[in-house]
């Protein structure tokens, strides 16, 4: 698949961006959806602006996008909010809820609104999650974002099960530590990023370009590839514990 309609969640920076501009690159028409536009807006991609837990505004959005660019094939849920990095003790269940709902509800949301539309239409299309290394083994002060980021990997798999009938494609990409803004925050805060970098075999944290890579090869070039979720973190994974 080459052309076409792709959605990006999240894509008015970091990872979300990068996936933007590898979509464009391959000829694709792009819609973000995003609670903020970039600065720099760019003119071959439509933006909306809306919460991605609201199913309302959810379906709204990808019912406009496709009545203007056409029928969308491919979504990537690039969306996302920080944890609070607090033992379990000290979770707020209110921020532990909207962690949830954020990555786990708007998820799902966003990914049911894109395959109602090409069941409807009769057509194949590919959706790519977006998990984490804290979905794999247990990590502490992780019990709002690992394990939202973890039932994100389990969401992968079922709706792969259940969506490939209708010829939808569903894999997940589980990044490593990047380097995107949020994570520069956390390193400007006085996160540790060199005993980070010692941790992971490449030896750095990756750039945002190198997971849309994967995300690009998921989404479309993968086409006997459905339920599975691909660590992209320099090695971390296979390190262990």
């Amino acid at each position: 698949m080459t052309e076409g309609h792709a959605v990006v969640t999240g894509g008015s920076s970091g990872i979300g961006a990068a996936v933007v501009q590898r979509l464009l690159d391959r000829g694709m028409e792009v819609t973000v959806l995003d609670l903020t536009t970039p600065v720099e807006v760019d003119h071959r991609v439509g933006y909306r602006s809306i919460d991605v837990t609201d199913r309302r505004a959810v379906d709204n959005a990808i019912e406009q996008a496709s009545a203007e660019r056409g029928l969308i094939r491919s979504a990537v849920t690039c969306h996302g909010i920080r944890g609070s990095f607090v033992p379990a003790l000290e979770l707020d269940e209110e921020l532990v809820r909207r962690v949830f709902d954020v990555h786990v509800v708007g998820t799902l949301l966003v990914a049911n609104a894109v395959v109602r539309k090409l069941r409807a239409a009769n057509q194949g299309g590919s959706i790519v999650t977006i998990s984490s290394t804290t979905a794999y083994g247990g990590w502490r002060q992780q019990s709002d974002y690992g394990v939202a980021k973890a039932a994100i990997r389990q969401l992968t798999e079922n709706l792969a099960i259940e969506w490939a009938e209708f010829g939808v494609r569903v894999n997940s990409v589980a990044p490593g530590h990047t380097l995107t803004p949020m994570v520069q925050d956390m390193i400007d805060n006085g996160y540790d990023v060199a005993a980070t970098e010692t941790r992971i075999p490449l030896g750095r944290l990756a750039e945002p370009d190198e997971i849309a890579r994967a995300i690009e090869h998921l989404a479309l070039d993968a086409s006997y590839t459905t339920g599975v979720c691909m660590p992209v973190d320099g090695g971390w994974t296979a390190v262990g514990k």
